[in-house]
């Protein structure tokens, strides 16, 4: 069936660029953009009137939790982890069953579906894990995907070294991080041979110091003999740096270099603790330029970090370093819209101007750089031949305001929920805003009652008998009955 857009504003894709076509229209048939234009003039058979909108490519969410946020526990609570008991440790039970872990699915990525991610790199949480997740977590992730239509990047997660408390030491076992390995791979090959080109599998080590080196380079050579990429958690943290330094004596970087794994296949998260942040040894950038010349790609998640009084310094630094800069939202909510701003807004204080982190940069990251980092040119782009994922933002809404750039407006002053239509290989998977394939107050609702258990649960964790008020105090104290 071939489909046009109207728009107020088309962003298309032209010379290697965005480029802006004012009162435009985007036409695809089946999976596929045909045109990208102004006067297309040839018959359609249904048209979706976005005369108010501005048509953009689907956003790429690189990094966006998949389950449940346990993060959003920790908001102004100085919490570093979530401690696991003895009992937990020892015993073979897991911590959401499936149906919880359906729940915790379908609810994320309708969230990042809604709000206009189209392409979703998904993760799951280790913190309620000890060595990986239950067979049916990532099973139950791809089946989200596929209910939802959302084209996606699925993984079975693994490490060597499991964080049991709030201290930055591991248990090591090298025998079941391996064991996780091999799982991780024969689900991505199941993936693989599921016949759905729409969601692929990637490889994912956990964190840069909880997989020993064997398990890293085992991996890498995994994730290219598979034809997929790998990523892993990176200097998230200056505990996670200065565990590398103490173990390796060397830095993240030169650490991933030395053992030979940085290449245009590997997809870092966060790189937030790089040479001269926070009082670690001064560097004269070459450690960008090393990330730079290898081609690996850096996925910045500006919006959980701020919650922790962190961020990045500087986005704008990294790419004037040449570095490929995706982004993924990563926390509740997976409103990828709203963390373009934030990204913006949090570079500039850290660059101290007003001309770094930039929209234009933020959005690129959004499209291009996502497009970039998963080695791919169909998506993050509207132009004849690429896939048809687009996402239409209302703009007649007060708070947008007058436009004088719409991606400045787009950045600056929308949200997720302006967002009206998102298409996605060509289905209209958001209609009016609301996402048509599922009940979303009962998602909501099923995502409450899981939240709820995983605060029971880790009360019942804690070897020191606190409780979940005393964990995660509220802002108030909540009271009953009559003032």
């Amino acid at each position: 069936m071939r489909t046009r857009i109207n728009g107020r504003w088309i962003i298309g894709f032209r010379d290697g660029s965005h480029h802006i076509v004012p009162d435009g229209e985007v036409v695809y048939e089946d999976d596929t953009i045909e045109y990208v234009g102004t006067e297309y003039g040839g018959a359609v058979d249904r048209t979706i009137d976005a005369s108010d909108h501005l048509v953009a490519p689907g956003f790429v969410n690189l990094h966006c939790v998949a389950n449940t946020d346990l993060q959003v526990l920790q908001i102004d609570v100085d919490l570093p982890g979530f401690p696991k008991s003895d009992d937990f440790w020892t015993s073979s039970e897991e911590v959401l069953d499936q149906q919880q872990t359906r729940h915790s699915a379908r609810h994320a990525l309708a969230t990042a579906l809604r709000c206009g991610s189209t392409t979703v790199g998904a993760i799951t949480t280790m913190a309620t894990k000890r060595w990986g997740p239950p067979d049916y977590e990532p099973t139950a992730v791809a089946a989200a995907f596929e209910e939802l239509g959302l084209r996606g990047y699925v993984a079975h997660e693994f490490h060597s070294g499991s964080h049991r408390d709030d201290s930055s030491a591991v248990t090591e076992d090298k025998n079941r991080g391996k064991a996780e390995l091999d799982r991780a791979i024969e689900f991505a090959e199941m993936v693989q041979q599921s016949g759905s080109d729409r969601v692929r599998p990637y490889l994912f080590p956990y964190t840069l110091d909880s997989c020993s080196p064997e398990l890293f380079t085992e991996a890498k050579e995994a994730a290219d003999r598979l034809g997929t990429h790998m990523r892993t958690h990176f200097a998230q943290s200056r505990a996670e740096v200065e565990a590398i330094r103490d173990e390796y004596g060397s830095s993240p970087v030169y650490y991933l270099e030395d053992i030979g794994v940085l290449d245009r296949n590997l997809i870092l998260t966060h790189g937030i603790y790089l040479a001269g942040k926070d009082g670690l040894p001064h560097d004269d950038g070459s450690e960008l330029d090393l990330l730079a010349e290898r081609g690996v790609s850096l996925s910045h998640e500006p919006l959980v970090f701020a919650r922790r009084g962190v961020t990045l310094e500087s986005f704008s630094r990294y790419r004037n370093h040449g570095i490929n800069m995706g982004v993924g939202t990563d926390t509740f909510p997976q409103d990828i819209v709203s963390l373009l701003r934030w990204g913006a807004s949090a570079g500039k204080t850290v660059d101290r101007r007003a001309d770094t982190a930039t929209a234009r940069e933020f959005f690129n990251a959004a499209t291009l750089g996502g497009a970039r980092a998963l080695n791919r040119s169909d998506i993050g782009r509207l132009a004849p031949g690429a896939k048809a994922d687009m996402v239409c933002i209302d703009f007649s809404s007060p708070h947008v305001g007058y436009v004088q750039d719409p991606i400045k407006s787009l950045v600056y002053h929308c949200y997720g929920t302006d967002v009206d239509h998102v298409v996605v290989d060509g289905n209209h998977l958001v209609d009016g805003g609301a996402v048509r394939s599922i009940d979303e107050r009962q998602v909501a609702n099923d995502a409450q009652t899981v939240m709820n258990a995983m605060e029971s649960t880790f009360a019942e964790w804690d070897d020191e008998g606190r409780s979940a008020d005393d964990l995660f105090p509220p802002t108030y104290p909540v009271a009953g009955g009559d003032p």
